[in-house]
């Protein structure tokens, strides 16, 4: 297990406000500083939606997971390859951290097939080469990566954020995977806050329909993160200031832990 790695999926409002973004960016920087090394593997969706919306393309999602025809693949990798991921990089950069953005058509990193013909140009990952994030962290980089994977063909494929950052989480058997999430963690039947769930718990409360929505994948890459090797895997409070920084020093209860075996 590489105990000083950390693979974190930023995404939510911890990407969209500008404050919680800054404070996000300072964390990073600090924890870096520190001696920490991470990889962060970001989402886009706000801005995806707001860039299909500016061109009149309806956005359409499937158990949290948004149908790609072509054309919206085609602003997919615009928004996410583009726009988000050098914001991303930018916004590290100032405050010192040594980002470098890329995709995961870059180095063959994320190799994925059609998860479901229903959804279009959505990927399903197969396999992770993470030699280029490797050769990033050994050289003392930060590596910024879009979820967008390499088909078959050589086509992009659209991959959810959360499922691209366990799989990267797991071939790398990080020490931890932190999935930043716009909620307090996973939520039980009374609407309260989880601090841990198993396996069997998380299959029971989605069969019940508790877990439903965008949290599936969540809680799915977590799973699939700690069966790949990963040390840890947590669904964090993203909107609380600092909350990456407070956990992973403090380790302050922000959130739902993810363990594959009742403890």
């Amino acid at each position: 297990m590489n105990t000083g790695i950390t693979v974190i999926k930023y995404g939510g409002h911890a990407m969209t406000d500008g404050a919680l973004a800054a404070a996000f960016a300072a964390d990073i920087a600090a924890l870096s500083g520190a001696g920490g090394r991470f990889v962060v593997v970001h989402g886009g969706g706000p801005q995806i939606t707001d860039l299909l919306g500016r061109l009149r393309v309806e956005s359409r999602f499937v158990d949290g997971l948004r149908v790609t025809d072509a054309e919206t693949m085609r602003v997919v990798e615009m928004a996410l390859c583009g726009e988000v991921n050098k914001a991303v990089v930018s916004a590290f950069a100032q405050r010192g951290v040594r980002a470098v953005g890329l995709s995961g058509r870059d180095g063959g990193l994320l190799r994925a097939v059609v998860k479901n013909p229903a959804l279009g140009l959505v990927g399903q990952v197969r396999s992770v080469d993470a030699a280029v994030l490797e050769c990033l962290l050994n050289g003392g980089f930060t590596p910024v990566v879009a979820p967008v994977g390499a088909g078959p063909e050589g086509q992009a494929l659209n991959i959810n954020a959360d499922t691209a950052a366990g799989a990267i989480a797991g071939a790398l058997k990080a020490a931890a995977f932190v999935l930043v999430s716009d909620v307090p963690g996973v939520l039980g039947p009374d609407k309260s806050l989880l601090p841990s769930l198993d396996r069997a718990g998380a299959e029971r409360l989605r069969a019940e329909g508790v877990i439903s929505g965008g949290m599936i994948p969540k809680v799915e890459a977590c799973l699939h993160a700690l069966d790949a090797g990963c040390g840890s895997a947590l669904i964090l409070d993203g909107r609380a200031p600092s909350s990456l920084r407070r956990f992973l020093t403090a380790g302050e209860p922000l959130g739902t832990r993810i363990t594959s075996r009742a403890a």
